[in-house]
């Protein structure tokens, strides 16, 4: 897939771009360097980018020029033409206003115009969103990643300069090796699927962890709290049979049936509930003050710098910050849980106080009851007997709650094992695979790793070397160096440099997949930015070398960065020139926004 065409609805304030098979230069001609007023990046080179990522159907954002100036943009509906796989031209049609709804023509020739064309003579007009980026997906048809999205390949194929600090990572990924390792793993010719199940095996492993300490109980002693709590529930159970088979053996054929009847079935049933009730609550206050008083954190960093002092050591300063901010934040933490913690401890005290109230009613109206009883040592049995019963009752619901939730534990322990056994298997998969990979000649990744080297040894005269390894972490590791004599040398840490690992790592990935469904094309922004005039000659020598190999290379540039070359730029290679000289020099035709 070649980029044939760029367009718009309103021509007079922005021209057509018609792009090359092979080597284009989006030029700026700097007119007036001494006009400080004046500012060459503003012409439009790297707002080509942007617009082009837009029309790939990137998702809006505020900061997208087109958006964060929409008052200025919203009349213009831009034309993308593309040259596919197949050989047919497509062409996208999408407007800034409806960004949502994008229109879809197929055709045999290239260089039309679109923009006054009836709804009805288009293939599919005003698609959704996320209709048509399975349209053009499907279209597109990058069959040698197929397994992506492939606004994961456009990303690398039109870098912005913030995208040229790192080789494999853009900028939208930074801190998500999630959203980009995977899929670069694949790139690479490695088993990116492995990689992206390892990570999600890891969230699994976190969230389980998490479960775990929310029951707050000592993931280590599980299994031995298990068999002490099973041991109090069959000795609780035990006394409780003993307790209920005494209380039945009493005689009561000389009492009031009515009176024992309802003392037994009314009001011993309400007591023995709230004495269940008073004993959880109770149970549920001490956990929630015990919580309180395990909440101050005892670490001082004044008392360890105090220390390091005292044996002359150097306690140093960023350290101490660092853990008074993790305090700090600890202590945030905590005090957002224990205001959490204040409200249930007070709601669980008010619910005692009621309890205990209900309680007090209840004995009176028991002792009523037994008021008229014979007191003597029967009797008194039998109350001790029913109030031992609703102890131990209560004692063993807390206790089979205890039970539950260390079953809960070890359930999620297991969970845990087994997980970490598929984790282990996908480590040994991924550790093969990565040497495979590595030692066959064969490999995708062989072939880019030899046209990275050829190019930075063809410009730089030195080596580039590619690796791939797996981190402490047992996830994929990329890194880019460039190497003299054998040994790494620090100019990758530059920017210039740094960027030219970038261009150079895009074109050698390009070019292994020239055989393959792949894109055949590359937009580099600020092409010569920061080189040496010898190595921007030797730099333009490769772009035509990849451009006659079938490669379709966009780059801009401005005439202060090729001044000094010998090997100047071919008027045909120029497909469109910008300059300072008016708003007419400018990408678009109109006042700076």
């Amino acid at each position: 897939m070649k980029i044939s065409k760029l367009y718009s609805n309103l021509s007079q304030k922005f021209n057509e771009i018609k792009f090359n098979k092979g080597l284009n230069f989006i030029y700026g001609d700097v007119k007036h360097p001494k006009n400080h007023d004046l500012d060459s990046h503003n012409l439009g080179k790297t707002t080509l980018a942007r617009l082009l990522d837009f029309m790939f159907l990137a998702r809006k954002h505020k900061d997208h020029f087109l958006f964060k100036n929409e008052e200025v943009f919203e009349g213009f509906i831009f034309f993308l033409e593309l040259k596919l796989i197949s050989g047919k031209y497509l062409t996208i049609k999408r407007g800034v206003k409806n960004n949502t709804k994008i229109s879809f023509l197929l055709h045999d020739e290239p260089n039309q115009d679109f923009s006054s064309l009836p709804e009805e003579k288009w293939n599919y007009y005003e698609l959704s969103f996320d209709k048509a980026k399975d349209y053009l997906d499907g279209k597109l048809n990058f069959k040698a990643i197929k397994s992506w999205d492939y606004r994961k390949l456009i990303g690398y194929l039109i870098r912005t300069q913030d995208d040229f600090h790192q080789v494999f990572q853009l900028q939208k990924y930074r801190g998500k090796d999630v959203d980009w390792k995977p899929y670069m793993a694949d790139l690479l010719g490695f088993n990116g699927e492995l990689a992206k199940q390892r990570y999600q095996l890891d969230k699994q492993a976190s969230d389980l962890e998490n479960k775990i300490k929310e029951q707050k109980i000592d993931e280590k002693s599980a299994l031995e709290a298990l068999s002490k709590t099973d041991g109090r529930l069959l000795l609780r159970n035990n006394e409780l049979v003993q307790l209920t088979s005494l209380v039945e053996k009493f005689n009561f054929r000389e009492i009031d049936g009515k009176s024992i009847e309802r003392l037994v079935s009314e009001i011993d049933d309400k007591i023995v509930s709230l004495n269940i009730k008073e004993y959880s609550t109770k149970n549920n206050i001490y956990h929630l003050e015990q919580s309180f008083s395990n909440s101050k954190i005892k670490f001082n960093p004044d008392d360890v710098e105090k220390l390091f002092n005292e044996v002359k050591i150097l306690f140093p300063e960023q350290v101490k910050r660092d853990f008074e901010q993790l305090i700090d934040f600890n202590n945030a933490i905590t005090k957002e849980r224990n205001s959490y913690l204040k409200q249930e401890l007070k709601e669980n005290q008010s619910e005692l106080i009621k309890i205990q109230e209900e309680l007090t009613k209840l004995n009176d109206e028991r002792s009523k009851q037994l008021d008229f009883l014979q007191e003597n040592e029967l009797m008194n049995k039998f109350r001790e007997s029913n109030r031992q019963i609703s102890i131990v009752q209560a004692e063993i619901i807390d206790l089979e709650k205890q039970k539950e939730n260390i079953q809960k534990v070890l359930e999620l322990q297991k969970q845990k094992r087994d997980l970490q056994l598929s984790l282990n298997d996908i480590q040994n998969r991924m550790v093969l695979n990565v040497s495979q990979v590595n030692n066959s000649i064969e490999s995708i990744f062989s072939k880019i790793r030899i046209y990275f080297n050829e190019i930075i040894n063809a410009v730089l005269k030195k080596d580039g070397e590619l690796f791939v390894s797996l981190n402490d972490n047992s996830n994929f590791e990329f890194k880019a160096e460039y190497q003299e004599s054998g040994q790494n040398t620090n100019e990758s840490q530059g920017n210039t440099y740094k960027k030219f690992l970038c261009i150079a790592f895009d074109l050698a990935v390009v070019r292994a997949y020239l055989d393959k469904e792949f894109p055949k094309f590359i937009y580099i922004d600020g092409v010569f930015d920061g080189l040496d005039n010898r190595k921007k000659e030797l730099l333009l020598k490769v772009l035509r070398e990849y451009s006659n190999l079938g490669i379709q290379i966009i780059a801009t540039t401005i005439n202060s960065e090729i001044q000094g070359m010998k090997t100047p730029i071919m008027e045909n290679e120029i497909v469109l020139t910008l300059h300072d000289d008016g708003q007419n020099g400018r990408l678009f035709k109109i006042p700076i926004w």
